[in-house]
């Protein structure tokens, strides 16, 4: 069958038995951003609008290159009126405060959003945080991200004390530079619904001692295995890490020990045992302190900060998890790769 076709200037033809029309282009999408904050900006002086309009096309320019770093497809969102509200508010708040640690949490947050597709707690959680984010001084976004890199994160694949060791000098130092806190920070970001304050209480050696407790014991010897336990051998018992002429539970936590390695190796019978013998002689909350102090100027800071403050009886809220992560990747970069979905699933 013979098909012709006319078009003028500017003008697309399609001509086919079935038409797929692909959506807009990455151009097109930043334009429609920033139509979005030209067509509900607030009436403004000449001079400001002018620094507001500079400020809000670097913001859009940082939008569409993340986007399009992690997740190029999402830019087709950009068409959606919940990212279009999203995008206007970072913009808003950009162009008011021109403040850089702040408009680059925005702009990780936002592209957490498009990437979202269905309305779960994460979407809900991210178009939140966005509204709370300008709430907050920039310290604040350093207290939130120590809180959720030592007291809500477990590092994988750590198996020795050097691994252990290298992970907070690469991750958790940078992340905690420059903390400080006080009551009233807390009470303010437990107003702007980033945190909870509670009676239990997190200690800081003690966080580490139950995430690790096989990177903190001092071990154990063969009389003090009870009967009827004495035959516990390899892969369940190994050599300490600390005192090669002792031993030591096998697996890093109780997490580990209950959920996989007792099922797996069926020692159902050796549970208990196991148990308390992972609870034997570890190190004191002053030696673990110490210990973690002397890795990094910043991590003795940490935790002196967290000693002295109500830090260890705060828990992060959604809201605060969201902002929290996207502090930490704004300063570790590609050391902090890990999905919000961890934290908030």
């Amino acid at each position: 069958m013979k098909q012709t076709q006319r078009a003028g200037d500017n003008t697309n033809n399609y001509q086919a038995e079935s038409i797929t029309i692909t959506g807009v282009s990455y151009t097109e999408a930043k334009e429609i951003a920033l139509d979005v904050f030209r067509a509900n900006a607030l009436e403004l002086s000449h001079i400001a609008r002018r620094t507001a309009e500079e400020r809000v096309e670097e913001i859009t320019e940082k939008i569409f290159e993340k986007l399009m770093q992690r997740a190029p497809k999402a830019i087709q969102a950009v068409t959606d009126p919940g990212i279009q509200r999203a995008i206007f508010r970072v913009q808003e708040e950009y162009a008011c405060s021109g403040e850089e640690t702040l408009g680059d949490v925005l702009v990780d947050m936002l592209v957490d959003r498009a990437r979202s597709q269905e309305a779960d707690l994460q979407q809900i959680a991210l178009n939140e945080a966005i509204k709370t984010a300008p709430k907050l001084a920039t310290h604040h976004f350093t207290v939130l991200a120590t809180l959720l890199l030592v007291g809500r994160t477990q590092f994988s694949g750590i198996r020795t004390l050097p691994q252990l060791h290298a992970k907070l000098n690469t991750v958790v130092a940078p992340a905690t530079e420059g903390l400080r806190v006080t009551e009233g920070d807390l009470r303010h970001l437990q107003y702007a619904g980033c945190l909870s304050i509670d009676t239990l209480e997190k200690p800081f050696s003690h966080i580490f001692s139950v995430t690790y407790p096989a990177l903190f014991t001092k071990g154990f010897t063969r009389d003090e295995i009870n009967e009827p336990h004495k035959n516990i051998g390899l892969p369940a018992i190994m050599p300490c890490l600390r005192d090669g002429a002792r031993f030591q539970v096998s697996a890093m936590n109780k997490d580990v020990l209950n959920k996989s390695m007792i099922p797996e190796q069926g020692l159902e019978e050796h549970a208990d045992e196991l148990s308390r013998l992972m609870d034997l002689n570890l190190m004191s909350a002053e030696e673990i302190q110490e210990e973690i102090s002397a890795l990094h100027p910043n991590l003795r800071n940490l935790a002196n900060v967290w000693s002295s403050s109500r830090m260890p009886n705060c828990e992060l809220t959604s809201v605060g998890i969201v902002v929290a992560h996207a502090n930490a990747r704004r300063i570790l970069g590609e050391e902090f790769t890990a999905g919000l979905d961890v934290w908030l699933n």
